[in-house]
């Protein structure tokens, strides 16, 4: 995979998937902005640029589309799922992990999208 020339926004980028995501990219030479709520673990990576945000609140979103410009790639891989079954969670739980699961990746999405569109370059992903 050669990803020299894109520019690749990675949230969720301080661990997990994410944070693999974020390597690959930039060994493959993305310009990769890696995004995560925790600012100690994006204080870990090395060779991008880090931005701490959190992507369930609009006003994060709009600050880091500042900071990042538009973008090639668009890696969404926030995620939470609360422990036990769903046979175990309240509606106070199912709403947090949809928040963070569904409305961040819309929100991120069509912050990002208009960019992508203008480009004919789409390339989105999310981990659930």
């Amino acid at each position: 995979m050669k990803l020299k020339g894109k520019k690749a926004l990675v949230t969720a980028a301080g661990q997990g998937i994410g944070r693999a995501t974020a390597e690959l990219f930039a060994e493959n030479g993305a310009e990769v902005y890696a995004c995560d709520i925790n600012q100690d673990t994006l204080n870990t990576l090395n060779g991008m640029t880090t931005i701490r945000a959190d992507v369930t609140k609009k006003e994060d979103i709009n600050n880091l589309y500042e900071s990042t410009g538009g973008v090639d790639i668009l890696f969404n891989g926030v995620g939470f799922v609360h422990g036990g079954t769903i046979l175990e969670c309240d509606d106070d739980q199912w709403d947090e992990a949809f928040e963070i699961n569904v409305k961040s990746m819309f929100r991120i999405s069509k912050k990002y999208l208009p960019y992508m569109i203008d480009q004919n370059y789409i390339y989105s992903l999310k981990n659930i």
